[in-house]
């Protein structure tokens, strides 16, 4: 009878234990799946969260970003001990100045892709001070120039914010001069300044950097004879980019400009030259000419004495007397 009473209770323990147990095993089960559902409807959520390099445009950026971060990129917040503040992501625009452009065409160029107004842009090239950069510092005074900065906007392509101040745009091209013009180009008895306007010629002569040094030659030779220079682009500038933006005596600069009036070089350059005019500048051709023409593609035709020049004329297609 004892033997039958421990076996009974043997096996009323054995059951009570795997009862337990099966009761284990469905609560975890229940509650993995609940764990489960909720990381699914957890993970279902979008969160705009972004970076604090991306919220202050820090090049450094990560490289991967929520599906919602681009609704809220011109509504930022800051982090940690900084304020809060709503920082606008600006429109960018890129602009190519070309070689030979002036002042006018690249204000032109500027209104045109919405970054500034050509009134205001011309109106801070000459009132707003750039003297912090050397180059403009060591521009002469000359009330006979009408746009200080003329020739010192160095052609390239730049990026610029839409609706920007002027002179902040005016900015970026001459810190393009700084860099690409500084002090890197010098002929004896010349400043940088004469140089600039010098190559300014030489740009709007010809489109072709194989010219450009043979027409440095004959510029130079002429100044050195005291020869006037009568270069044709100095009367287009004039009259194509100076003219139409004045009001009053619209033919007040024409004496000084104009280098068949003018006993040397003009008041100031009169376009933004690239790097080979500048160069042809500095380092111009040895020759003896004093004269040359451009036809109508750019080829040079260049003589010693005057009746060769007529007949270089003739070559050429131009007229006597307009190339001179």
């Amino acid at each position: 009878m004892k033997k039958y009473m421990i076996i009974v209770s043997i096996v009323l323990c054995f059951l009570l234990v795997s009862c337990s147990s099966a009761k284990k095993q469905d609560s975890s089960s229940k509650s993995t799946a609940t764990s489960s559902n909720d990381t699914v409807s957890v993970s279902s959520i979008e969160y705009p969260v972004q970076s604090f390099e991306e919220n202050f445009d820090i090049s450094s950026k990560t490289s991967s970003k929520s599906p919602s971060s681009k609704a809220v990129t011109s509504s930022k917040k800051t982090t940690g001990n900084l304020s809060s503040s709503t920082v606008s992501q600006r429109e960018t625009v890129k602009i190519t100045i070309p070689e030979g452009y002036s002042v006018s065409q690249i204000g032109d160029a500027l209104q045109a892709k919405g970054v500034c107004k050509k009134s205001d842009f011309l109106k801070q090239v000459n009132a707003y001070d750039f003297t912090y950069y050397p180059l403009v510092k060591k521009i002469p005074a000359n009330s006979h120039r009408c746009y200080k900065l003329e020739g010192y906007l160095f052609p390239d392509t730049y990026e610029f914010y839409k609706n920007m101040k002027p002179q902040d745009a005016i900015g970026k091209m001459l810190r393009g001069a700084e860099s690409k013009i500084g002090t890197n180009y010098s002929y004896s008895g010349m400043s940088t300044y004469e140089i600039i306007t010098l190559a300014s010629i030489i740009e709007k002569e010809t489109p072709f950097d194989s010219e450009m040094k043979k027409i440095s030659s004959v510029l130079h030779n002429r100044l050195k004879a005291g020869m006037k220079l009568q270069a044709d682009p100095t009367i287009y500038y004039i009259e194509r980019y100076v003219k139409p933006n004045l009001t009053g005596d619209i033919n007040r600069y024409n004496a000084y400009y104009n280098t068949y009036k003018c006993a040397a070089l003009p008041a100031g350059p009169i376009c933004s030259p690239g790097e080979s005019a500048l160069y042809a500048a500095a380092h111009p051709e040895k020759t003896d000419y004093m004269y040359f023409v451009v036809d109508k593609k750019g080829k040079g035709y260049y003589a010693k004495t005057f009746e060769e020049h007529i007949k270089n004329c003739e070559l050429a297609g131009i007229k006597v007397g307009s190339s001179q």
